[in-house]
């Protein structure tokens, strides 16, 4: 995600000192049904489980290769990270590498990329005989500057890396500290979500966030809901008909300062289950609206609508995305689901909003909505297009590639036209035949003059 030469909104691209280029805080991609949208988010979810959660004793790495080729399941695949990470009270530039195929890690390597040079921690090739471990070359722990006990455990930590895991993920696990801005990174501030995820859901917050209530109400009375107030409830599992055995499942599960999980009823409501002074609690969240008669009526997650719901957990990503000194990406598939345009474009301009050449956090997302398609909106080199190639492969191109693109074009129209890729190939539906309409039918021309309608009528639900 770095920047082009593009001049139009300046403010909102990333840069400092320490950094070597200028870096994009925003990237929307387009592209049609199957073009692997979708898969550009589990590959990133995948990067993250590598590091983070390893991989079994023995087990598989759990990569998926591409499968219209009959090659490609014999070759490695290869993931490459460029990140920005704070540490020692400055901010670096990383370079994270690493291969594997479906047995193990087959390449892996860290290296600090610097404004005029580059400085590798680590990298990691099979040996002549196949064991990785002697493929291992510790360069920054071979500096004289190390002490040699560091220097001694590394290479222990090194030996004792199993095939299938990361040497990244095997140096947290051993409390080899040098690396813990990179580990944090992918674990804390590389945030993955599909349509149907909630993180950092307002059901999972405490009950005295009331700066993320506030925040939450005020998107959702723009958003034109009718809601004017979010209260959160907390009530004993025993007294909501939980059964007891799924009540000791959670016991045995969740510990005293675990924040607990978001669970659905049958009827569709969304609580959240946390332990409380060795007792199972259920914090469930309820709405507000004003009645004909000035009174406040409550009503559930359950009653709500599916729009409604989306904001609910999108509301806290973009609280967190605008606070100052957060550092997280935020990957977020189809953002668009079950919005408005308007209340998307809305969302996104509060976000650019915030935005200027010191803020750290970055929105990646797929969607559908080709609305969203707008230069006064989006950068050029902010909008990414993506489809399915002639043999299933998936690519990827920016906006900004296309040199002839104007600052005044009208990026949706060209691309509804075909003129960048990423537009669905449609082929025709069967047609029925057309039946000629009644005499006294009244004709509606597509073309005519434009007309103001004003209903006269409004039936009640």
């Amino acid at each position: 995600m770095l920047a082009s030469k593009e001049s139009q909104h300046l403010g909102r691209v990333a840069e400092g000192e320490t950094i070597p280029e200028r870096v994009l805080q925003t990237a929307a991609i387009w592209g049609g049904n199957a073009s692997g949208k979708s898969n550009l988010c589990r590959v990133l979810e995948y990067a993250k489980h590598m590091v983070v959660t390893g991989t079994r004793a023995d087990g598989p790495t759990g990569r998926i290769p591409f499968r219209l080729r009959e090659d490609a399941a014999k070759e490695p695949s290869r993931f490459e990270f460029e990140i920005v990470v704070e540490a020692e009270g400055e901010e670096r530039v990383f370079r994270y590498i690493f291969a594997v195929n479906g047995r193990e890690v087959v390449e892996e390597s860290l290296t600090e990329i610097r404004v005029v040079s580059e400085k590798v921690f680590f990298s990691r090739k099979p040996g002549a005989d196949g064991a990785v471990e002697h493929g291992f070359s510790l360069d920054w722990w071979e500096r004289r500057a190390v002490p040699e006990e560091e220097r001694m455990f590394a290479k222990f930590v090194a030996k004792g890396t199993k095939p299938n895991q990361l040497f990244l993920h095997e140096a947290m696990d051993r409390n080899v500290t040098v690396l813990a801005p990179v580990f944090r990174w992918f674990r804390d501030q590389l945030v993955v979500l599909g349509p149907n995820d909630d993180y950092l859901s307002l059901r999972v917050q405490e009950a005295e966030r009331q700066d993320l209530r506030d925040f939450t109400v005020s998107i959702l009375n723009r958003a034109d809901t009718g809601i004017v107030g979010i209260e959160a409830v907390d009530v004993p599992v025993a007294g909501i008909g939980m059964p007891k055995q799924v009540q000791d499942e959670l016991r045995a599960t969740l510990k005293e300062d675990d924040a607990g999980i978001i669970l659905r009823s049958d009827g569709g409501a969304r609580f959240r289950v946390f332990p409380k002074d060795g007792e199972l609690m259920a914090r469930r969240i309820v709405t507000y609206r004003d009645s004909k008669e000035g009174k406040k009526v409550p009503f559930e997650t359950s009653d709500e609508s599916d729009g409604t719901l989306r904001l609910f957990d999108l509301s806290p990503v973009f609280y967190d995305l605008a606070t100052p000194g957060c550092r997280r990406v935020y990957v977020i598939d189809e953002l668009d689901r079950s919005m408005h345009t308007q209340l998307t474009e809305a969302l996104l301009e509060h976000y650019n909003g915030t935005r200027s050449k010191d803020t750290r956090t970055q929105l990646i997302f797929t969607t559908h909505d080709v609305l969203l398609m707008d230069q006064a909106l989006l950068r050029r080199d902010e909008m990414w297009f993506i489809e399915r190639g002639k043999h299933g492969e998936t690519l990827l191109e920016c906006l900004s590639d296309y040199k002839e693109v104007r600052y005044d074009k009208d990026v949706r129209k060209a691309y509804l036209e075909g003129r960048f890729s990423g537009v669905p190939r449609i082929k025709p539906f069967l047609r029925r035949t057309a039946v000629e309409p009644p005499p006294e039918a009244e004709s509606f021309r597509l073309n005519e003059e434009p007309t103001t309608y004003k209903a006269t009528r409004r039936k009640k639900a």
